[in-house]
């Protein structure tokens, strides 16, 4: 999956949003989530953990390691999923073409940014264990959570 947002903000202060935690919990997530890093290490080899806990009262962590740095243009990291709830796994394993009863497997993340303009593209990309991991990811809304998550970041950018 490939997601693409055009922000007004220079690529420092998109770049400062992902590497910083405070800023970080304040757009990561859904719009409806409330974020907390528990872990920011954006070296190679670092690792991070993001909680988040959602109205429900359901809780959502994610964790991984960061595979590529390059200030101010890439970052590539592993995204674990393993720690959601039972039947959020149960949920996406339904949505697979042919469910294993497994739990979803790895995600690979890569943010890129560039110049454009007095503007910065980012560019977000996920690969995926399985094809059917990405198809079912997508079904269960993860292109609708990323758009809230770059809707949250754009307001922190204009602020």
């Amino acid at each position: 999956m490939i997601f693409r947002r055009r922000f007004r903000a220079p690529r420092a202060l998109v770049y400062a949003a992902w590497t910083d935690a405070a800023q970080l919990a304040k757009w990561f997530g859904p719009e409806s989530a409330t974020s907390t890093v528990r872990e920011l290490d954006t070296e190679v080899g670092g690792t991070w953990r993001i909680v988040m806990d959602m109205p429900d009262g359901v809780v959502y962590p994610l964790s991984g390691v960061y595979a590529e740095v390059v200030p101010g243009e890439r970052l590539v990291f592993t995204m674990d999923t393993s720690e959601h709830p039972d039947a959020w796994h149960v949920m996406l394993d339904s949505l697979r073409d042919t469910p294993t009863g497994a739990r979803a497997g790895g995600i690979v993340t890569t943010v890129m940014l560039a110049d454009a303009d007095t503007e910065t593209v980012m560019t977000v990309s996920q690969r995926f264990d399985e094809a059917s991991d990405r198809d079912a990811h997508y079904h269960m809304g993860s292109p609708r959570g990323w758009g809230e998550s770059f809707d949250r970041l754009e307001r922190l950018l204009a602020g």
